[in-house]
């Protein structure tokens, strides 16, 4: 399953680059440079505009799709 373990990097950096750039927007907007920890704990000060949340939303799955390719790469076609 070479596939595999060719997209799960690509997968976790491009949804770790999602969902830096959903935070770089909301902060470039708001102001608010602790929205990196705020976020975390759901208590932003503005919420998220519409394409800011949906940038981090698409981030967060692809991050999941990832590392559920992760695991079936780990469990199943083990190196």
């Amino acid at each position: 399953m070479q596939f595999l373990a060719m997209l799960e990097p690509g997968l976790f950096a491009l949804g770790g680059l999602l969902v830096i750039t959903a935070l770089a927007k909301y902060t470039l907007r708001t102001g608010d440079y602790q929205s990196i920890i705020r976020v975390m704990v759901n208590q932003l000060k503005d919420g998220f505009a519409m394409t800011e949340f949906k940038i981090y939303r698409l981030g967060v799955v692809l991050l999941i799709i990832a590392l559920v390719i992760r695991f079936i790469n780990q469990l199943f076609f083990p190196s």
